[in-house]
């Protein structure tokens, strides 16, 4: 696949994850590792995951911050995507959003409770803790990508979430998964009865059965099927001939 058509199905990605609750005005940005080793695609800032629209959208940002290609200008949050390639070198899609459920138990910082399969995608949900509103320096970055670990997930105290994945239906499958499970989080903490939940050996097992390449392949080409039938209902593609 070329660069084009990976920045294509990453256009694709942002609007997916708009629809699934990551939408926020302005905010939000997902990148991709540049295959021939520069740095990363960024989605240009000033705009909405829910606008990208195409591979023009996105600006090829070197590992030191300088804009190496693009219309567009580069979202200040850039350390955020360089460090976490940088120490994962099996990660190639990064991306920093503000979904509502997910962004409201990053003020708890207590893992996800399994209420139901959703909290299984995730074998440990790791919570960041920093002082700054934005991570606009390096070590900022390498920071947040050092509480990430070798995990796909984490997230910012009273802030947001960042995610990540080995290809672009992987990390837009982690950040809906993540979302989903958040929800189900909050709504099922209010209740008043104790919940009971399966021991750790048989969430091991759930996760192993559900996580598979597979699952995300099926749950990618819904998401794409269902954003489809969603801009067609909305005469999108018509607005933006």
């Amino acid at each position: 696949m070329s660069i084009d058509e990976q920045l294509e199905q990453l256009a694709t990605a942002c609007r997916v994850l708009e629809m699934e609750g990551h939408g926020d005005m302005t905010l939000g940005h997902l990148s991709l590792r540049d295959p021939q080793g520069r740095g990363f695609w960024l989605k240009r800032n000033a705009r909405g995951l829910g606008e990208i629209l195409s591979a023009a959208d996105f600006v090829l940002v070197g590992h030191d911050g300088a804009k190496l290609e693009g219309e567009g200008g580069r979202h200040s949050e850039w350390p955020i995507h360089s460090e976490i390639l940088k120490a994962r070198p099996d990660v190639n899609v990064v991306a920093h959003t503000h979904p509502f459920h997910a962004s409201i138990l990053s003020s708890f910082g207590t893992a996800l409770a399994p209420f139901t399969l959703d909290a299984d995608y995730f074998d440990e949900l790791p919570c960041h803790r920093d002082e700054a509103a934005l991570l606009k320096t390096e070590e900022e970055g390498a920071a947040l990508a050092r509480t990430l670990g070798p995990h796909f997930a984490v997230l910012m105290a009273n802030h947001g979430v960042t995610f990540c994945g080995t290809s672009i239906a992987h990390a837009v499958c982690v950040g809906v998964f993540l979302e989903r499970a958040a929800r189900i989080h909050v709504l099922g903490s209010q209740m008043r009865a104790e919940a009971t939940f399966p021991m750790p050996p048989v969430r091991r097992r759930r996760r192993e059965q559900i996580m598979t390449p597979v699952h995300i392949e099926h749950s990618w080409n819904y998401f794409v099927r269902k954003l489809a039938w969603q801009e067609k209902a909305r005469g999108d593609a018509a607005l933006f001939a």
